[in-house]
């Protein structure tokens, strides 16, 4: 019996620090939940907002503003010195 317990042990301390140690997820996948939690709290909080409408305003409020985006430029995309 103590066998068993000590196998249970390993495997689950084996089980956790692969999970501990496993990638990130993608921003793709954090996004999508992100926006799925968004939506979800809007839909609860007030019921007469359609699921259509809720995915609009949440993927406004995840997504920065469009003149944030147009001012950051990649380095070295300037003009070259003549």
């Amino acid at each position: 019996m103590r066998r068993f317990v000590a196998a249970v042990g390993i495997s689950l301390i084996l089980l956790g620090s692969q999970a501990a140690t496993a990638a990130p997820e993608s921003r793709a996948v954090i996004a999508k939940r992100q926006l799925s939690e968004c939506m979800m709290r809007r839909m609860s909080a007030n019921r007469s907002v359609s699921y259509n409408e809720a995915m609009r305003v949440c993927k406004e409020r995840l997504q920065p503003p469009k003149d944030t985006l147009a001012s950051i430029s990649p380095a070295g995309t300037g003009t070259k010195p003549p």
